[in-house]
């Protein structure tokens, strides 16, 4: 066991002020509180996208997560997001979601994971992974083709 852990779960100080960072960060997210969930953002924050998302791409600055929430919540109206919880270890913390979208065929209740990585006390990187993405890729067709015929 290495002497920089501090507790009997294992996890490191470092380990510990990253989950409290991220604490800070989605749950100034969830209130709409932007100004305080960039202050736990670096300045040269990524999120990365999967590509068979409708908003697939890599988005940059300290106000990408803003502007990236008004992206998914508009393409997805009625969604709603549960944080299941959070774990922290190797300079990472990993946070457990449930979405949960009013579909067109019924509620449809995804799970979703989000690696962040920190740089200087601060979230540097997020990666969203989704359960499903190709049950995502479909509804956002279903969704698109009725905007059609609107």
């Amino acid at each position: 066991m290495s002497g920089h852990d501090t507790g009997g779960d294992g996890m490191t100080e470092a380990d510990r002020a990253n989950l409290a960072t991220a604490r800070r960060l989605y749950e100034a997210a969830a209130r709409g509180d932007w100004a305080a969930a960039e202050a736990e953002l670096h300045e040269a924050l990524e999120i990365h996208e999967a590509e068979s998302m409708p908003y697939a791409g890599v988005y940059r600055g300290r106000d990408a997560l803003q502007r990236l929430s008004a992206i998914v919540y508009g393409y997805w109206p009625g969604t709603r997001v549960e944080r299941l919880g959070m774990a922290a270890g190797d300079g990472r913390v990993v946070v457990f979601f449930r979405m949960l979208i009013d579909a067109p065929d019924g509620p449809l209740a995804h799970d979703i994971v989000e690696v962040n990585e920190f740089r200087d006390g601060k979230v540097a990187v997020i990666r969203p992974f989704y359960w499903d993405t190709g049950a995502m890729a479909a509804l956002a067709r279903r969704l698109a083709q009725q905007g059609d015929q609107h």
